[in-house]
């Protein structure tokens, strides 16, 4: 009896191999002509001795469609991505298209490393590069702050930098592919720190691809609260920008060390609002921001902060695209050694 199970077992291990293997690369031909960098499979043995069956020990974080856990294989620590949703289509769409992304993506020193996958699970089963100090959010909300927490409070040369890599990071994923892809999901929850603090940016499966000769793509509106861009809730096309205005709500939350959702609170007095931007209340931002800044270089933080308002603007062909944010950026962390030569 317990040899026809294993069979069985087995045999459905195998259709699922074949079946997710099969959809992996019917997403790499449609959406990058085929290409793809290698990454290793793992099978569903390896990942439960990786996780000890996945230990409550190493649980990190869940939401509705996957949880987070750390593991070990071969002497090195690893993140392993375990999708618990309903195999339905759509959660099935976006665990493939986030192999697809994440494995063209891997080569960019500011994305979370994908190492592979298991594909013998209904939902293929993601392993990455392991991020040893957790999330942005972990370490610039002050709310992170307490002893329990034990959460280091990042500098403002740190958040800084941070940014400029995300930047770095989203351009890439806008101008460095066959065609431009829309992450759609950037909030700072989905940006990792590794050892060294180094951001990396994750979760790509919900993003999208623009046909190649076209400026948008439509879809289902997705994201967090506060970070969707106000013309793709209303209208669901995404377009680049709509990563720009996300990107600055995330400069927002860098700046202050607030979450969206009190800032909204603490300028407009409502729970939520389509927009940061609310009827071109740019002066009432600057006060506030100026008001409310994390300590730091008064020249940079005034400056980040009106790329910030730039990047939220409600008219997306005003804001700036994530190669000239990035430029930018770069060019405000020089600004403390202009300052220094200057009282020097």
């Amino acid at each position: 009896m317990w040899s026809c199970f294993r069979i069985l077992k087995e045999r459905e291990e195998e259709r699922h191999f074949l079946e997710n293997g099969a959809r992996i690369l019917e997403e790499l031909i449609t959406s990058f002509n085929g290409r793809s960098n290698p990454i290793r499979s793992f099978s569903k043995k390896v990942l439960k001795r990786a996780t000890n069956n996945y230990h409550q020990n190493g649980f990190l974080y869940q939401n509705f469609v996957y949880k987070l856990y750390k593991g070990t294989y071969e002497d090195r620590a690893i993140l392993v991505k375990k999708f618990t949703a309903d195999p339905s289509k759509e959660y099935i769409g976006w665990c493939i298209k986030e192999v697809a992304v994440a494995s063209q993506m891997s080569n960019h020193k500011n994305v979370l490393k994908l190492l592979g996958c298991c594909l013998e699970t209904e939902l293929p089963t993601l392993v990455y590069e392991f991020a040893a100090s957790g999330c942005l959010s972990d370490h610039i909300f002050e709310e992170e702050f307490s002893p329990s927490k034990k959460c280091q409070q990042l500098s403002w040369e740190s958040r800084l930098r941070i940014a400029m890599e995300i930047a770095d990071a989203i351009a890439y994923l806008h101008t460095g592919m066959s065609k431009p892809i829309v992450h759609r999901f950037i909030y700072s929850r989905n940006i990792f720190l590794d050892q060294q603090y180094v951001a990396k940016l994750f979760e790509f499966g919900l993003s999208i691809s623009i046909p190649l000769g076209e400026t948008h793509a439509d879809a289902n509106v997705v994201g967090y609260p506060g970070f969707i861009a106000p013309e793709s809730d209303s209208t669901r096309r995404f377009t680049v920008k709509s990563d720009v205005y996300s990107f600055g709500v995330v400069l927002f939350e860098i700046l202050t060390g607030k979450k969206v959702l009190d800032l909204l609170k603490e300028i407009y007095g409502v729970s939520y609002s389509e927009s940061l931007l609310v009827d071109g209340n740019e002066k009432g931002l600057r006060v506030y921001l100026k008001a409310n800044f994390v300590k730091g270089n008064i020249e940079q933080l005034m400056a980040c902060a009106e790329l910030a308002i730039r990047c939220v603007t409600v008219n997306p062909e005003e804001r700036p695209s994530m190669t000239e944010v990035a430029k930018e950026l770069r060019r405000i962390r020089r600004l403390t050694l202009f300052s220094m030569m200057r009282e020097g």
